[in-house]
């Protein structure tokens, strides 16, 4: 925990220290450490808005799969290059246990609390256990199982992830003594101490405590970041996301907090009387940080951060080190002479509270007011001061002479004083004597000096003649005259006090008020009184011992494992030196000493921090010693636990009343049990190691399951384990090391203030860091331009198209494009193709000026309110292109790419040049062919014949400049297109309505509809904005409601689900006299309505926003470009993909000579490429790195594409289940979904980097040539019969309607037969003769009537309106099987949309056959099926009714149809299997008669 809210606090001090992680533009990191605690707590719980008592319970295999996925996903973004450290909690100190034996007392009482209220509000309870958070302590079976889960994980991430294989990967396990972050510290300290330690090592720790900032200042290393979370303080606005992607991290600089330190302390420079060492400053720092909170020392009375500690505490720090002779923190040493210099600052603090909370009746009898700190401060503000009666006398004497004197010119005086003739003023000696400090304070503002004879024993006044300036000009003089004046007036106005006995007395009685508050405290909270001489010294030399322990635990390590503080407050400040004091004087070389003893066995910390309630988590040859009275330690597990808020605002951070646990007592009641334990408990109790995992390629064994059945056996396993043995401390180095450099001069990507010229102060801005403004302090910086003496035109011409730096502190290189000012812009064009560009200066127009003001006001603003920054007056405006990476050209070399999108920044932040560049972005010459792609390696084939398809280098042309390659491909028409057949069926089943014909069915005012599917506001009975509004899209945003709104007509016009329509009418029905009142206001939006006037009460509006939160929670907004398949398709292409995968699929293997470089795809250096790449539903992809959270090559179907800015998220639900897969929030059974960035696959669909041999393009253009002539020749055909039919089926139409006198109107319409949607129909001909003789209406009218009434039966739930009875079935259909007669076939055309994902329970609706996974089992049998055209399960039992042959490989097929799906009447699909009338594609066909 550390330091309570010192995150937060720092963030608003000093704005800029955090850097949002956007891509890979963060810097390269060589070490990556995790702080494992915190994974474990987040990844152990389910992320549900309900309490872990109701809330969902998770498996423990979910829980290891959560704490997989966390871990792969921070290596993915920080992607170390050397050591990758992973520490888990082990036996803590006995100093931390307390705090722990605390926190798990609290943690089970409110456990039993919330089940107990829980259970009184009869709330369903999960016959589940919920997880016990205590259970991630050392020594328990969970944590136990976690290593061996631990270990499964990384042998796989090594065996298959070739920057795990190429990384130092170790586990320092809960097996392992010491504090996670500890462990870390250790590590980094032991690797600092060696002489080969690279003083500019880049070390990355992610984790969330606050201690672990000042591990990363401890170690002064100017490259060091932490990761960690987004933190958001007050209500949180919108959900937590289930999806680890789309968690946004940040990374805090230490480099920029030294900075800003600099900054805070730069003033001391002039002002101590010893050498200024930023360093020293550093560690005194952290030294008086640890007052104000520590995991270890309960904080000093009344510090608390957020009642202004931080502040004072830098303020007395200052004013310390301007009276001492030194540092206070000598290496993780105090010096306590120092220190105590320091608190008797700090005291101060102390009776400015004192102050605050004892005024009574008789601090203002005795005007305790005059002589307080508070009262001495509200006089300096009113420029007061407090003298006695006798001193204002004395000044008073004073006046009248030194104002005749000053009133003459400095030469007068001058030449007076040369003749001796200048007055001089006798005083009173015994009122000279009796206020001397008086005097003399007086005297050097007055510019006078006293004169004292020895001899006569005599004071005198005169003027000091030297102090004035002999050249004095008469404003010179004037000014000199008017301070005097202000001086006089100052003594002459202060407050009285009549006597130096009455202001004694006055004194006396403060102290006495001041000793009986203190007093107060320790008897209230430590039982003893502050005049009990001996127990204050142990208290105060106790915390002092505490305090050293802290400095020697973060600076050298554990000083003693059972040294702990024995109170549970800490001393009063102005108390401290009572106990430093002693100890001086007891100790000459005044330095506290430990014994390091050795930690406690995981069983004995058990007890010592476990309540009964978690006593499952203990062996039960314990229990007995928990729960049994006789039990000797039996009081170590109070049922209830007293806490203390002392004056903290949360219940986490109150003091817990326990008592201490008596180490000899608790070891000696466990000693004789150890031999009863079993050996796994043995094995559980006893300290391991640190491990290093190794990679070999040379091994190759089968690594076990540690849970089979969730866990497949690693059957390729090439990473073994050894212990990791520490070389021993050369040497503690503390401080900065020689040879590492900072600011400017820092490693690229490494942010720096300096970069560019600024003016600091600290101001009262009211920043916004997080969701609210700053109530304290922050460094605000104000921007020196550097380019002031350019002017815009000049600047564009030296900078547009050249290369620059800008996102100041965070510098990225970029390119110049354009730059604008007030009046025009300036950039270059092309003006032929084969020349170059030309500078051109373009006049901004009247909206391009307005734009330009706005972007200028917003980023000002931007900068101003929540980063710090004042900018001054914005010159001009530059858009820049950020370099992302490099590309490789067809020759093998690499060049820098752009981003696509343009940023902009105001001028002065502008930076032309860095000194140390990121290498990563630096462009590379080719390589020779054999050193790029060495033999048997492994590269992706882009060529026609297998594109996508792995292969093997297997040698080279003679001249060294083609490739030999072996690739394997997947015999032709075995490759899955399930994805592409559930887009074509739910482009067919899901119908989107313009809002105008939404507002049409729903009765509503389009104007209102529009507005209601918004954003709503209106205004409640407190007069506050609340937002009505369903929030279905985003206009400003440009986003949508996934599932229920889309945008059409290029952007234009808004469409709606009919999942939309759903809501809209249960909305409209739920609360139907505010949907009327507002759908009747013809004001149009321009005023706000106030809740009086639209018919309902307060708590009906609660009501409302109740029910809009509960629709609102599993809604997902994303961007317009953005789209996902349904639930469904989701699970039936999960279905298939389950079934194709478990067939063998027949592969091709073919050797390819004088293959060229730009026909296959390096995996290491494809993502530039394939950034570039356009996907749609359905689409084919293949996995191409050799390195991620997926297995290289691994393909799979994409279900959702999300578009945030050129970013490019895919869905992908993967062929075979993966390790840190998902079920894509609830869509699937089975992880093997994931969310993936689009540039690290291959669509193998849509296929965008094909390489064409010579031969592959003669055959292309062939085939192409020959299938467009049948395609041409095949319409014509067509259209002739198409004409033909179309009369017929007119002619028949108007016949029936007049035999059967059926009427049009919706409610006959639906009793109409509606056709088997997978069944197939007779030919051509045959159907023509049947529609003479049978005369039928067209299908697609009943289906559209149909379906009007199925969508509006849907509208209630799925429950019939009225008590409607449900439309009867269809009547018997010519050409129809018996057994499928009066099936329900599903709503042909106005089908509900699905839910997506996580959007509650599914709707009502008996699910159409082709839309529950109605596809074809793949085959058995040598050949992987093709799904071209399968439509239907049981294509193969049924036939048409025309003859049918077969012509090559195809299946049957009837007539003509529809193309694709499953889609009834007279239509067939277009693929294997097809019915209608019309005949398919290839295949077998049915022979048309003449």
């Amino acid at each position: 925990m550390g330091i309570p809210k010192f995150f937060r606090f720092i963030s608003e001090r000093w704005p800029l220290i955090s850097q949002l992680i956007d891509g890979n533009q963060i810097p390269e990191f060589d070490n990556l450490y995790l702080d494992m605690n915190s994974i474990l707590h987040n990844c152990t719980h389910s992320n549900d808005s309900k309490s872990d008592v109701v809330g969902a319970r998770m498996t423990e295999d979910q829980m290891f799969s959560s704490i997989f996925k966390y871990i792969e996903h921070l290596f993915d973004m920080i992607q170390p290059q050397g050591v990758f450290y992973m520490a888990i909690d082990g036996v803590a100190p006995r100093a931390k246990m307390n705090q722990q034996r605390a926190r798990r007392f609290r943690t089970a009482y409110e456990a039993a609390e919330n089940m107990r209220k829980a259970l009184d509000q009869g709330l369903e309870i999960p016959k589940e256990d919920p997880f016990d958070t205590n259970a991630i302590t050392p020594g328990t079976e969970f944590m136990a199982k976690l290593t061996k889960n631990l270990k499964y994980f990384i042998h796989k991430k090594i065996s298959e992830d070739s920057k795990w294989a190429n990384t130092k990967i170790v586990l320092s396990g809960h097996e392992v003594p010491g504090e996670g972050e500890h462990k870390i510290m250790e590590f980094i300290r032991t690797i600092k101490s060696q002489h080969d330690y690279n003083p500019n090592m880049r070390h990355c720790v992610y984790g969330l405590d606050a201690d672990l900032i000042m591990l990363g200042l401890v170690s002064h290393d100017p490259h060091f970041a932490l990761l960690r979370e987004e933190v958001t303080f007050g209500p949180r606005q919108t959900k937590a996301s289930k999806d680890l992607t789309s968690q946004t991290f940040y990374l805090l600089h230490i480099s920029l907090l030294r900075e800003y330190l600099e900054l805070e302390f730069a003033e001391l420079q002039d002002l101590i009387s010893f050498e200024y060492n930023f360093e020293r400053l550093l560690d005194d720092f952290i030294l008086i940080m640890y007052v104000i909170g520590n995991d270890f020392l309960p904080n000093l009375p009344d510090l608390f951060i957020h009642k202004g500690a931080f502040p004072l505490l830098l303020l007395t720090f200052k004013q310390c080190m301007k009276s001492t002779d030194g540092y206070l923190n000598e290496s993780g040493r105090i010096n306590l002479k120092r220190f105590n210099i320091w608190l008797s600052y700090l005291s101060v603090f102390e009776l400015e509270n004192f102050e605050r909370e004892d005024v009574d009746v008789e601090w203002f009898n005795k005007k305790l007011e005059d002589i307080s700190i508070s009262g001495e401060k509200k006089r300096e503000r009113m420029g007061k001061m407090l003298i006695l009666k006798d001193q204002k006398k004395l000044v008073g004497a004073i006046k009248p002479w030194l104002l005749e004197i000053a009133n003459m010119p400095v030469s007068k005086l001058i030449e007076l004083d040369a003749e001796g003739k200048l007055k001089s003023l006798p005083l009173s000696t015994q009122d000279v004597e009796k206020y001397l400090d008086f005097v003399r304070t007086f005297a050097l503002e007055a510019g006078i000096v006293i004169v004292h004879s020895n001899s006569r024993g005599t004071y005198e006044a005169k003027v000091d003649i030297d102090g004035l300036n002999p050249y004095e000009l008469e404003d010179e003089f004037s000014e000199r005259l008017n301070d005097l004046r202000k001086t006089f007036k100052k003594y002459q106005s202060a407050n009285l006090v009549e006597t130096e006995e009455l202001m004694k007395e006055s004194k006396d009685v403060y102290d006495a008020k001041f000793l009986d508050w203190k007093n107060k405290y320790y008897k209230e909270k430590l039982n003893f009184s502050i005049r009990d001489e001996e127990e204050m010294v142990k208290l105060t030399q106790h915390y002092l011992e505490g305090l050293q322990w802290v400095l020697y635990y973060y600076y050298r390590g554990c000083a003693s494992w059972n040294w702990f503080f024995k109170y549970h407050y800490a001393p009063r400040i102005s108390d401290i030196h009572i106990g430093l004091e002693k100890f001086l004087e007891q100790n000459e070389n005044y330095e506290i000493t430990f014994d390091l003893n050795k930690p406690f066995k995981p069983f004995e910390q058990l007890m010592a921090v476990l309540p009964a309630r978690s006593k499952a988590l203990i062996p039960k040859v314990y229990w007995p010693l928990i729960t049994e009275e006789h039990s000797p330690i039996h009081d170590f597990y109070p049922d209830e636990v007293e806490i203390d808020l002392n004056g903290k605002t949360a219940s986490w951070e109150a003091v817990v009343l326990l008592n201490f646990v008596d180490e000899n007592r608790l070891l000696k009641a466990l000693k004789p049990l150890e031999d009863k334990l079993t050996p796994e408990e043995k094995q559980r109790n006893s300290f391991g190691s640190d491990i290093h995992f190794i990679h070999n390629p040379q091994i190759d064994k089968i690594y076990p399951s540690p849970l089979p059945g969730y866990f497949q056996d690693l059957e390729h396993d090439k990473c073994y384990e050894e212990k990791l043995v520490l070389p021993p401390m050369k040497e503690l180095k503390i401080g900065l090391v020689e040879g590492a450099v900072k600011g400017k001069s820092a490693l690229a990507g490494f942010p720096s203030l300096e970069a560019i010229k600024f003016d600091y102060k600290l101001n009262l801005s009211e920043i916004k860091v997080f969701q609210m403004p700053s109530r304290s302090e922050s460094m605000i910086l104000t921007i020196d331009n550097v380019w002031e003496d350019l002017s815009v035109y000049q600047f564009a011409r030296k900078f547009i198209g050249k290369l620059a730096y800008t996102r100041w502190p965070f510098l990225r290189e970029c390119r110049v494009v354009k730059v604008c000012d007030e009046e025009s812009s300036y950039q270059t064009i092309k003006v032929d193709k084969s020349g170059p560009r030309k500078f051109v200066t373009t006049p901004l127009a009247t909206d391009e000026l307005k734009d330009y003001k706005l972007t200028l006001r917003n980023i000002k603003d931007t900068w101003s309110k929540n980063k710090g920054v004042e900018l001054g007056d914005i010159q001009g405006l530059v858009y820049v292109q950020p370099v992302n990476g490099l590309i490789r050209t067809a020759d093998g070399a690499y060049v820098k790419t752009f981003s696509k999108s343009l940023d902009v920044f105001p001028i002065q932040l502008v930076v032309q040049d860095v000194i140390n560049k990121d290498e990563r972005y630096m462009p590379r010459p080719p390589l020779p062919i054999d050193t790029e792609f060495p033999l048997n390696s492994q590269v992706v084939f882009l060529g026609d014949f297998g594109y996508g398809a792995p292969a093997t280098i297997v040698g080279y042309s003679n001249d060294k400049t083609k490739l030999s390659v072996r690739v394997s491909k997947i015999q032709n028409g075995n490759e899955t297109n399930i994805g592409k057949k559930r887009l074509q069926m739910e482009s067919r089943e899901i119908t989107y309505l313009p809002s105008y014909e939404v507002a049409k069915r729903l009765r509503l005012n389009p104007l209102f509809l529009s507005r209601i599917t918004s954003g709503f506001m209106i205004f409640d009975s407190n007069n506050r904005k609340t937002n009505i509004g369903l929030e279905l899209k985003f206009d400003a945003r440009r986003q949508k409601v996934l599932g229920y709104t889309r945008k059409s007509g290029n952007g234009r016009f808004w469409e709606f689900s009919p999942l939309a329509l759903n809501l809209i009418n249960e909305y409209k029905e739920k609360f139907p006299k505010l949907i009327q009142r507002l759908n009747n206001d013809r004001d149009g939006g321009k005023q706000i309505p106030l809740l009086k006037d639209l018919g309902i009460t307060q708590s009906e509006l609660d009501e409302i926003r109740k029910w809009l939160k509960s629709v609102k929670e599993e809604m997902i907004t994303v961007s317009l470009e953005s789209e996902s398949f349904t639930k469904f398709s989701y699970s039936s292409i999960e279905d298939y993909i389950e079934k194709y995968v478990s067939q063998p699929i027949p592969f091709h293997n073919k050797d390819i000579k004088g293959v060229p470089r730009e026909a296959v795809l390096d995996a290491g250096s494809s993502y530039q490429l394939l950034s570039d790449q356009k996907f749609e539903l359905g689409d084919r992809v293949l996995y191409v790195q050799d390195h991620g959270k997926v297995p290289i090559l691994s393909k799979g179907t994409i279900v959702s594409i999300t578009t945030l800015g050129p970013k490019i998220s895919l869905g992908i639900i993967f062929d075979l289940p993966l390790l840190s897969g998902s079920n894509l929030n609830g869509r699937l059974r089975t992880n093997r979904g994931l969310i993936v960035d689009s540039s690290l696959v291959l669509n193998l669909t849509n296929r965008q980097f094909v390489y064409h041999s010579k031969a592959s393009k003669n055959r292309g253009s062939q085939a192409i040539d020959k299938e467009a002539q049948t395609v041409k020749m095949k319409k014509l055909q067509e259209k002739k019969i198409e004409a033909a039919q179309l009369k017929t089926k007119q002619s028949n139409e108007i016949l029936k309607l007049l035999k059967k006198n059926v009427k049009t109107d919706s409610e006959e319409a639906s009793a109409e037969p509606v056709a088997p949607t997978n069944e197939v129909s007779s030919s051509s001909k045959d159907t023509s003769i049947s529609s003479l003789e049978n005369p039928v209406v067209n299908r697609n009218t009943i289906q559209q009537v149909y379906g009007q009434i199925y969508s509006s039966v849907m509208m209630n739930d799925g429950s019939h309106p009225n008590g409607m009875a449900p439309p009867p079935p269809p009547p018997m259909q010519p050409g129809v099987p018996q057994h499928m007669q009066g099936a329900y076939m599903g709503p042909p055309v106005m089908m509900p949309y699905p839910p997506m994902g996580p959007m509650g329970g599914t709707m009502p609706v008996p699910e159409p056959p082709h839309v529950m996974g109605g596809y074809p089992v793949p085959p058995t049998g040598a050949l992987a099926p093709t799904l071209e055209g399968e439509v239907s399960n049981n294509t193969s039992s049924r036939r048409p009714q025309g003859k049918a042959q077969t012509n090559g490989e195809g299946t049957v097929k009837g007539g003509r149809g529809g193309r694709g799906g499953q889609r009834g009447g007279q239509r067939g699909g277009r693929g294997n299997s097809r019915g209608g009338s019309r005949s398919g594609r290839g295949g077998s066909k049915t022979p048309e008669k003449t």
